[in-house]
């Protein structure tokens, strides 16, 4: 418990020091920012595309600048955001002034591992971004399957582990890894390396996610990857962002036009929308 509660401080401070990034990325060229503008867009969508009704509950677990929040309440929902870093809920109360929508939007201080809210509450839950960061997923899709209604759904990502640009970087690739471990044991063999201090945001492979998440009591609807890049070689970059993003939005392009099976799970984010079973 003392390990997991340390980790999840690690998680909280980055988030804290880091609020402002957060704040300004969706409005930025970049490449990564494109990236998470995409799957904004794409879990928007999918909202949009299960025509809850007028009056449903909707809890955003993780809502970081609000984004999500300020637009499902501006449609008219009543949503609960919670986070459990203080700037970004700072954040998120000034989204919510900004639009005028305090009356639709209820905010919370808390951890997605003990959620403060009883059984069978919300219509949906969302949590975009959030599984990476957390030191238990299947503790938290466990709460959030429990606050769901029967038949309720949860809209949620995870960082991809099979992402295409990992698989072409030998530093990172999957195929290698048995190469780095290798390394890894050695260096430490002779005291020259150590594991760093922190929290290491995890990675999910679609099926092993998907594996988690029957096992906690959802059945899945619909699932797609999302976000192409950035492509490095040993690390360093092989393009600009302005050359990045043409690939990256070639790349899905290629992906929603084709039937390309590789492709379709090569994204960076793993976005999966599953129903209460």
């Amino acid at each position: 418990m003392q390990m997991a509660s340390a980790s999840q401080q690690y998680v909280t401070d980055y988030f804290e020091s880091t609020a402002a990034y957060w704040k300004a990325v969706y409005a930025d060229d970049r490449l990564l920012p494109v990236i998470y503008r995409a799957r904004h867009h794409t879990a928007l969508g999918w909202i949009h595309d299960l025509n809850l009704r007028p009056h449903a509950r909707i809890l955003e677990v993780g809502c970081g600048a609000g984004l999500i929040t300020v637009a499902l309440a501006g449609s008219g929902y009543t949503v609960d955001a919670l986070d459990s870093t203080a700037a970004m809920l700072q954040i998120t109360r000034d989204a919510v002034a900004h639009h005028g929508v305090q009356d639709r939007v209820r905010i919370h201080s808390a951890d997605v591992h003990a959620l403060p809210f009883p059984a069978q509450t919300f219509d949906l839950v969302i949590a975009i971004g959030v599984i990476p960061w957390l030191h238990s997923e299947r503790l938290a899709l466990q709460e959030m399957q429990r606050v769901l209604r029967p038949g309720g759904s949860l809209l949620v990502t995870a960082d991809n582990n099979n992402r295409l640009n990992r698989f072409l970087d030998p530093r990172s690739s999957p195929l290698t890894a048995w190469l780095r471990l290798a390394a890894k044991r050695l260096l430490r063999l002779f005291g020259l390396w150590s594991p760093g201090a922190g929290f290491q945001p995890k990675r999910h492979s679609p099926r092993e996610f998907d594996r988690c998440i029957g096992e906690c009591g959802f059945e899945s609807l619909k699932s797609c990857t999302v976000g192409f890049g950035p492509f490095t070689f040993l690390g360093h970059a092989l393009f600009t962002d302005a050359i990045g993003v043409k690939l990256h939005r070639w790349l899905q392009t290629l992906v929603s036009t084709r039937s390309v099976p590789f492709l379709r799970w090569a994204g960076s984010h793993y976005l999966a929308l599953v129903t209460k079973a």
